[in-house]
């Protein structure tokens, strides 16, 4: 079936769509941080992408990335480096400094378009160390006691907080069988997502249409259909081509980046993997043309198993080395994971993702035509940003 590679960012780009005289965009700005947040989502996406046996995908990077962030101020030597390095940085305190301002920024925004929720559960048995805490603070992560002993018990509790911060989109991400009486902590994040297009789709124009699977066959498609002035840009070296929807919710877009051939999604995203999208983001500029666009409606649910896919990413330290600065008990990492989702349709886009790390006491386990055609009927990638920041990213084949 055709490849659809649909990178779904919430972020704010340097342009803005010339829908009509009341929308007037943010002045975007592009980042360090957004490149490495930018650079890193892809290449955690293609590693996705590459072990996933259902090749629709979406995934929050950023928030396996907010974790890691947090977990690092407590990690040892050989963690920390490889951590350090997956964020793009090479200074760990720098680093450091980054996330605890982006969770600063994230908590100033509006909830009712974008919630970023920390949580630490910790053992009866432990407590968390002095500076760790302080970091979590930062962080803006809730901390609470829980009995792991009860692994029942402990999964319900750990569900209705993913429930309530997803607005019961992700119920049970965690069951009884992924818990032990060796949990020491346990720390989760959410973000979650809900805009609707600066113009929307009209529902009666939603047509079955064709789509390329990324397995050959032709499969039809509730396809949307729009016809505006819109951002687009054209990527020789990519392949591919851009076009971006704003959101209502003022510096959220969703970026559709469109491979040139039927079968280009794989190549699309290993050149993603090795220079990152953000770039080619920042050079949408305004069509000159009325962009005909036919998007599917798509809804999506991936669950992905990062101690598979972060060592294929250079990172795997956490899952082997001790972490001394946790609680008080030396920690490693045993299991981390996510749950994800995504809904599209003519009003708007939801998103959401639930990510998770357990960590166990560490002796207890070891140029445009006057008409452009933006007929999206292949394998895609999208992207949900904010401002330069990529939250939601993800794939969309069949």
């Amino acid at each position: 079936m055709a490849r659809l590679f649909l990178i779904l960012g919430l972020a704010a780009v340097a342009m803005a769509l010339p829908y009509d005289d009341d929308f007037f965009p943010p002045k975007y700005e592009k980042t360090a941080l957004g490149e490495s947040i930018d650079r890193s989502t892809m290449k955690l996406l293609k590693a996705a992408y590459d072990v996933a046996s259902d090749k629709n995908v979406v995934s929050s990077p950023l928030g396996l990335m907010m974790l890691l962030s947090l977990f690092n101020s407590g990690a040892g030597p050989a963690t920390k480096e490889e951590i350090t390095k997956f964020l793009g940085g090479t200074d760990f305190k720098q680093t450091s400094e980054s996330y605890e301002e982006l969770s600063n920024r994230f908590a100033s925004l509006n909830p009712e378009a974008l919630t970023v929720a920390n949580k630490i559960y910790v053992s009866n048995q432990y407590k968390l160390q002095d500076a760790f805490s302080r970091t979590a603070n930062k962080y803006h992560s809730e901390v609470d006691n829980l009995d792991f002993s009860k692994p029942a018990d402990a999964a319900a509790v750990i569900n209705k907080w993913a429930d309530e911060k997803t607005h019961g989109n992700i119920k049970e991400p965690v069951s009884a069988d992924m818990l032990s009486p060796d949990v020491a902590a346990a720390l989760f994040n959410v973000i979650y997502f809900k805009g609707h297009w600066h113009v929307p789709f009209k529902a009666a124009e939603t047509r079955e249409k064709d789509f390329h699977a990324n397995d050959g066959t032709v499969v039809q498609k509730p396809t949307m259909h729009l016809e505006r002035s819109l951002y687009y840009a054209e990527s020789p070296e990519l392949k591919a081509r851009l076009v971006e929807l704003p959101y209502k919710e003022r510096g959220f877009r969703m970026v559709v980046v469109l491979p040139d051939e039927v079968d280009g999604l794989p190549a699309l995203l290993e050149k993603a993997a090795t220079r990152g999208l953000l770039s080619d983001v920042f050079r949408l500029r305004p069509a000159g043309a009325e962009v005909y666009l036919d998007l599917p409606k798509f809804d999506i649910k991936s669950k992905l198993d990062f101690n598979v896919i972060l060592p294929k990413i250079g990172v795997s330290q956490l899952f082997d080395e001790a972490a001394p600065g946790i609680v008080n008990t030396p920690v490693k990492v045993s299991k981390a994971f996510q749950e994800a989702f995504i809904k599209v349709d003519e009003e708007g886009a939801e998103a959401g993702a639930f990510t998770g790390m357990l960590a166990v006491a560490y002796s207890s386990y070891m140029p445009p035509s006057r008409r452009i055609i933006f007929e999206v009927d292949r394998p895609f990638l999208y992207l949900l940003l904010n401002g330069d920041k990529v939250i939601f990213a993800g794939t969309h084949t069949h």
